[in-house]
């Protein structure tokens, strides 16, 4: 078994009018690729939010369909195999059929706390299996281990809201999270958040001498987060769900990082989405930038 959770290619029939809009969308492309990465860990013996990870899903379900069955589903012995049901709060937060509507449509979902996945099923590999009698939808699958300062080392945690009417990779679309209040969350295994720099601007007033009287000074950062090695669908979630959220919050799990320490720093992006495509690579690696959300770093002079 790899160490980490993977997100596979392969051939499906997609229902007429449902949709996954949570886990990592399925590529087109016939040419199947290696599978990547998805890795989430909790600690049952400290409650800091920090040392355990949760995974929202969601789907959009057709009101023709009556029921969706969830189920949390672990890798073993080559096949998987149900642990347990997802009808309460027992690993979560249960969202049931029905809480929210959007048009003919029913969204169900269920955010899972990896630390009581952890403390029922120990690690190992996960997905969540959504069961509509008539066919099934699977969620990605994410490896869950448990938590230490060298197994986090070199990762960027990122949590983004969802409340209002966003795009979507197809261009002629848009999906629609007005009144949602949705959260996500996501851990990049290889990847680093941020470089920080900046700059002054100052307003001033000048006088007929020559004389320049400074009215007001702001300085504003800028930061920069590496992501290493993200196959296509990686790079999807990151273009269409996080950049285009509400809100986003970066955590930096890097031990070596010496440009200060970032905990849920409150961000937006600025600049261009530039993968680097150079060769035959299959995962181009990103650096994007962004700034910081709130901007209070201003003098006034009396």
């Amino acid at each position: 078994m790899s160490k980490w959770g993977e997100i596979q290619k392969k051939n499906v029939l997609v229902m007429d009018g449902i949709r996954e809009i949570i886990t990592l969308p399925l590529n087109d492309n016939p040419f199947e690729r290696c599978c990547y990465n998805l890795c989430v860990f909790a600690d049952p013996s400290n409650s800091d939010n920090y040392r355990n990870d949760w995974t929202r899903f969601l789907k959009i379900i057709p009101k023709s369909y009556g029921s969706v069955n969830m189920e949390l589903e672990k890798y073993e012995n080559g096949a998987w195999t149900t642990k347990a049901a997802l009808v309460d709060d027992t690993y979560g937060t249960f969202y049931a059929l029905g809480f929210k509507s959007k048009g003919n449509n029913d969204l169900v979902g269920y955010r899972i706390n990896w630390v009581e996945v952890l403390t029922a099923f120990d690690t190992g590999k996960y997905r969540v299996k959504f069961d509509l009698t008539s066919t099934a939808i699977y969620s990605d699958s994410y490896c869950l281990e448990s938590f230490s300062q060298y197994a986090v080392d070199n990762s960027v945690r990122i949590e983004w809201l969802w409340d209002s009417v966003i795009g979507d990779r197809h261009s002629q679309d848009t999906r629609d999270f007005a009144g949602l209040e949705w959260w996500n969350q996501i851990r990049i295994c290889n990847g680093i958040f941020g470089y920080k720099k900046g700059g002054f601007e100052t307003e001033s007033r000048r006088y007929e001498n020559g004389f320049e009287d400074s009215v007001s000074k702001t300085y504003s950062e800028d930061y920069t987060m590496i992501l290493r090695g993200l196959p296509i669908e990686v790079h999807d979630v990151i273009i269409y769900d996080i950049l285009q959220a509400d809100e986003i919050l970066i955590t930096d799990y890097n031990s070596w990082n010496n440009s200060g320490s970032y905990i849920d720093k409150s961000v937006e992006i600025s600049g261009a989405y530039e993968p680097n495509y150079q060769g035959v690579n299959t995962k181009p690696s990103i650096q994007l930038t962004f700034k910081d959300r709130f901007s209070n770093r201003r003098k006034l002079y009396s």
